[in-house]
């Protein structure tokens, strides 16, 4: 036997050792995610972010291609107060060329290569019975449906309970420069949720949020026109909200508002600043009916309309959020309805939009499900719409369009779902004659986007 394999096995039964001695008093746990879906879309092409239709011909090829992620978590639990959190991803596209987050990616003929990412780890533990930390890389969702921010981040929350109230205080730090000295020119988000427990079905909170960006490059919060190539463009964005949830009899009812102000530094050659003016709503309710729930909800969030450079009054994000309660699947980020690394919205970044949706959850029987949605949005500015190649104008209204989708799935184990999902989007007059090929006088409208999938869903 060569050195190399004995050393292999020793280093096995070692850490199976481990994991095995009962004086370690660890608990193990391990779960994980695997979804497979088949993607037929003329507007999702395998890749993440927004999709502009009028940035496109008036006629779109069908993309087709197969993807897969799975999520491996595992959890060394050292009592009820202690435990790492490990989570980890696999992505890949099939017969994917290299480049992108697929550079490595084991899906071409022999599958070698490597595709393994870091979701979360972190460390989270008690003290005493009404103090808890996390710190490391882990999920962070704002208390106004993710609208701010929804995303993993590195930070360190902290969270006390004193009876019904609960404080949430943070910091993530999720772009460092470097430079001369570290700590100097970064991203970093600050955290505060007070949230009160009026009954098991009722609850209010407050928070607030500051995204301090002191970083030297060209990156602003929101892929907005805060994005300045100057060191010295420092933005403070502070955002106020009051969201709230209860439930009258069978009658489910949440929403939240929202605002921000702040400034961003030296926007010009005088050195004036940029105030911000941005806010957001929402309100949502949802019941049984019949075999299923009945839901809607309207969201508004505001874009920048205003043509004064020293005033911005669009909605400002972290440049990663959603909004997961409209079920839709073209229109507006929603992760639920994400299929794998395919993440490609008209407002994945989703501000400047107000859109009403409603929708039908209906269980047919223990095993099949079938929903439905239907969306109207409207674009709150026009200052960036795509411009009517007609009238010279922006755009020839503000509506963006209709979006109709269904979802049917059937659960053939306990941990297996086949899923089947289809969307379609009338566009509306904020894209009239905008199509990009459009050379004639009178113009083209873009396509109308659709997407069609077929997918397989395991949990463990």
């Amino acid at each position: 036997m060569s050195f190399r394999k004995a050393a292999a096995i020793i280093a096995a039964a070692g850490a199976f050792a481990a994991f095995s001695v009962p004086a370690m008093a660890l608990e193990n746990e391990f779960h994980g995610t695997y979804t497979f879906t088949t993607n037929f879309s003329n507007f999702q092409d395998g890749g993440s972010g927004d999709f502009n239709p009028a940035a496109k011909p008036d006629k779109l090829k069908t993309n087709n291609y197969f993807e897969q992620r799975a999520r491996l978590q595992y959890i060394a639990k050292a009592s009820d107060d202690l435990k790492l959190v490990t989570h980890f991803e696999l992505d890949s596209r099939f017969g994917s060329e290299p480049g992108g987050k697929y550079v490595t990616s084991g899906d071409k003929l022999d599958a070698d290569g490597i595709t393994l990412e870091t979701k979360h780890v972190y460390l989270d533990f008690n003290i005493g019975k009404s103090f808890n930390v996390r710190t490391g890389i882990m999920p962070y969702k704002d208390t106004i449906k993710g609208l701010l921010i929804d995303a993993d981040v590195p930070a360190i929350i902290t969270t006390t309970k004193l009876g019904a109230y609960s404080l949430i205080l943070g910091f993530s730090r999720f772009d460092d420069d470097g430079g001369a000295r570290l700590g100097d020119k970064n991203k970093d988000l600050f955290i505060m949720d007070n949230i009160y427990t009026f009954t098991k079905d009722t609850k209010a909170a407050f928070s607030y949020y500051l995204l301090a960006d002191y970083a030297a490059g060209t990156t602003g919060f929101g892929g907005t026109v805060l994005d300045l190539a100057d060191a010295n463009n420092d933005i403070q964005l502070h955002t106020f909200a009051l969201s709230g949830e209860t439930k009258i009899n069978t009658l489910s009812l949440s929403g939240f508002v929202a605002m921000q102000a702040g400034n961003q530094k030296h926007v010009n050659p005088a050195g004036d600043n940029t105030q911000f003016h941005g806010w957001a709503a929402n309100v949502a309710a949802k019941m049984p009916l019949g075999p299923g729930t009945a839901k809607t909800a309207f969201l508004y969030t505001s874009g920048n309309n205003s043509n004064n450079a020293n005033s911005y009054k669009g909605w400002i994000t972290s440049s990663v959020n959603s909004y997961n309660e409209s079920g839709l699947m073209i229109m507006a980020r929603n992760t639920a309805n994400s299929p794998t690394s395919t993440d490609r919205y008209i407002r994945r970044n989703v501000t400047n939009i107000a859109v009403a949706t409603l929708g039908y959850d209906a269980k047919l029987s223990e095993k099949l499900y079938l929903n439905g949605n239907a969306g109207f949005g409207f674009a709150p500015s026009s200052n960036d719409a795509p411009t009517d190649k007609v009238s010279g104008k922006h755009n020839a209204s503000d509506y963006m369009g209709t979006e109709i989708n269904l979802e049917t799935g059937y659960k053939i184990y306990k941990n297996l779902t086949l899923r089947a999902q289809a969307a379609y989007m009338i566009l509306g007059g904020y894209y009239k004659n905008a199509a990009s090929n459009s050379l004639a006088t009178n113009g083209k409208d873009p396509e109308n986007p659709y997407t069609m999938r077929l997918l397989a869903s395991f949990a463990f």
